[in-house]
């Protein structure tokens, strides 16, 4: 007669039973969730967006940048603003997507032929100092108007096109400004018509600086002020951020190309993945270490062998004054919180940034994370450790009464 086995030898098996089910199940329930969300997501867009393989493309998209999977975040779509006709979607492949004029971020080197630099210009973002810095540390040509009228000529170093105006770029792009091997970097506030600059076999590799929003607000608001004194002399800072003349959460709608309407957590999604995939971040609070990981990431050259010390006189030239003299908004004051509140878009931008910040210094430059002791940080250990617990607390909580 066979004996049965041993109580401990029973209590493991059962664990294992117990584990195995709850996989099979945790399987069924995932499935039947993908199946239901690509059913709701069919309903809620144009079919010609929501196909079953990008549907699941753009889920893997969400998953890659650590985003909320919702099918439809992705499908935001870029309109003709008079006639409301869509033109592409941000979920698309085609080659007319103008996303595939921009490298991803992590792409080798001119993997897909000729690449050009591209610097977008958040306005308060250290701009001008790290646009001296690129012409007088490490002897990049780049466009700006200096004189009228505007010509394929450099003028101090700097080639005569203006690329921060609309008739600017568009007298870039009849020239093919970027074809002609004048500039090695573009540098332009509009997104969209900078991007459209490029194309898909001479790609752009961009790089930008993010502001705090509501300190970039303050600098912005100062700085009319003391450009036009009539205009403001009876508008303070809160009166002009809820008035019309104040375009909230600038950062976002540049990066979706609705400069107008109402934003949703949809657009911010969109704005977000399109931070991580196609940029190089950085934070005009941490300049000098934004500086050398471009410097890292484009090869640039110093100028003499000082780029570094040049870099840093600009760096300290570029003060704002006027916000100096006024004093910073304290943070959780009333204006404080008006301000984020207007902008709570570009506020929630700002904090993904930092992540990506921490994260590219990791995964780009080789810097590793670490904790606030300084320590690295084993992220997988922690994650071993994480499911360990999970998965005892899950066995522990059917055997709860066992000894």
């Amino acid at each position: 007669m066979i004996s049965s086995p041993p109580f401990r030898q029973r209590k493991i098996i059962g664990r294992i039973i117990t584990a195995a089910l709850f996989v099979a199940v945790l399987f069924v329930l995932i499935a039947a969730k993908i199946h239901f969300t690509e059913s709701i997501g069919s309903h809620r867009l144009d079919n010609d967006v929501t196909s079953s393989p990008n549907s699941r493309r753009q889920l893997q998209m969400l998953e890659k940048f650590g985003l909320s999977q919702h099918t439809a975040h992705l499908n935001f779509e870029i309109y003709n603003g008079e006639t409301g006709e869509t033109l592409l979607s941000l979920g698309d492949e085609n080659e007319a997507n103008p996303l595939n004029n921009l490298v991803d971020s992590r792409a080798p080197r001119n993997a897909h032929g000729r690449e050009t630099a591209f610097f977008f210009h958040i306005r308060k973002s250290k701009g001008g100092a790290v646009k001296n810095i690129m012409t007088h540390c490490f002897n990049l040509r780049r466009a700006e108007k200096r004189t009228s009228p505007e010509s394929l000529t450099f003028v101090d170093g700097v080639l005569n096109i203006d690329t921060q105006t609309l008739a600017g770029l568009k007298k870039a792009q009849e020239t093919n400004l970027v074809d002609s091997g004048l500039v090695d970097v573009i540098v332009s506030s509009y997104f969209f018509e900078g991007m459209m600059l490029f194309n898909p076999t001479h790609q752009g590799r961009a790089f930008t600086f993010l502001p705090h929003p509501v300190y970039q607000t303050q600098s912005l608001y100062l700085s009319l002020k003391k450009r036009y004194p009539d205009s403001f002399r009876r508008t303070d800072i809160s009166q002009w951020v809820q008035s019309d003349a104040f375009t909230d959460n600038w950062v976002v709608r540049s990066l979706i190309n609705q400069h107008s309407g109402e934003l949703t957590e949809d657009h911010l999604v969109v704005a977000k993945i399109i931070l991580a995939q196609k940029f190089v971040v950085g934070i005009s609070q941490y300049p000098k270490e934004t500086l050398k990981r471009l410097v890292m990431y484009y090869g640039w050259n110093e100028v003499n062998g000082k780029g570094f010390e040049c870099m840093n006189h600009f760096l300290n030239l570029e003060n704002d004054e006027d916000v100096q003299f006024e004093g910073k908004i304290e943070r959780g004051s009333e204006r404080w919180k008006l301000l984020s509140t207007v902008n709570k878009y570009d506020m929630d931008l700002y904090y993904y940034a930092l992540q990506l910040f921490a994260k590219q210094g990791s995964t780009l430059f080789g810097r590793p994370y670490v904790d606030k002791d300084g320590v690295p940080i084993d992220f997988a250990k922690l994650k071993a450790q994480k499911d360990k617990e999970k998965l005892e607390a899950f066995l522990n909580s059917f055997h709860a009464g066992d000894e």
